[in-house]
């Protein structure tokens, strides 16, 4: 998002008046609400809300999920640490989707909101419609996998199983399905259920002879 703030630009499109030319500006929306997810809150915050509004210095209020509250908190501290503006305020959890939607600083402007459809799709949006304030939604999705018949079949599951299981398959981008050309199904599918054996399901703090864990308080490895 720092090197894309290069790239906005405005438009110049033709008038019904002869010789005459109207020229578009792209003008910072105001106060941002944004609502974060659990999954990815340090990147969703500095990528997806934090980072497009500080391009125009604007002000962003955020909502930290509930699972992750922490790390929203020492993004706000690294924020403050800059040069830019206090754009990481932070909103209480239980209050900030009707805040954010009817708080005077946000009316009419915008709330952005990553997470599942049904919070997002229908009480976000609902909530907006009162003052029509605009919506910026991500609501994950079904990211299908395409295996073509003339395929590298090898290269095709090593890159399923990454996708599936990457954040322990909490993404919106895992891949959710697979379809497969009936020609190499057979072989497919085996590999793929070998592959998939292998992977470990466990909390990797609790393996510590594949994991090494720093302790900055106490200098230990283990």
């Amino acid at each position: 998002m720092a090197e894309f703030a290069r790239r906005y630009e405005g438009e110049i499109t033709p008038s019904d008046r002869p010789g005459g030319k109207h020229l578009v500006y792209k003008m910072p929306i105001g106060v941002i609400a944004g609502i974060l997810p659990w999954n990815f809150p340090m990147f969703l915050n500095r990528s997806a809300k934090v980072g497009p509004a500080a391009d125009h210095r604007q002000h962003h209020c955020h909502q930290a999920s509930k699972e992750t509250p922490n790390i929203a908190f020492e993004f706000a501290k690294l924020v403050a640490q800059t040069s830019l503006p206090r754009a990481s305020s932070i909103l209480s959890p239980a209050r900030v989707r009707s805040l954010a939607m009817r708080w005077p600083l946000t009316q009419g402007r915008m709330v952005s909101m990553t997470g599942q459809c049904r919070v997002g799709g229908i009480a976000v949006m609902r909530a907006a419609a009162d003052n029509v304030t605009k919506v910026s939604l991500e609501l994950g999705g079904k990211a299908p996998a395409i295996v073509m018949g003339d395929a590298d079949i090898d290269l095709a599951v090593r890159s399923i199983k990454a996708s599936r299981i990457i954040n322990t398959g909490q993404a919106c981008n895992c891949a959710e399905r697979v379809y497969v050309h009936e020609s190499i199904a057979e072989e497919f599918i085996a590999k793929m259920t070998a592959a998939m054996e292998q992977t470990v399901v466990a909390i990797p703090s609790i393996r510590p002879r594949k994991w090494v864990l720093w302790s900055a308080n106490s200098n230990l490895t283990r």
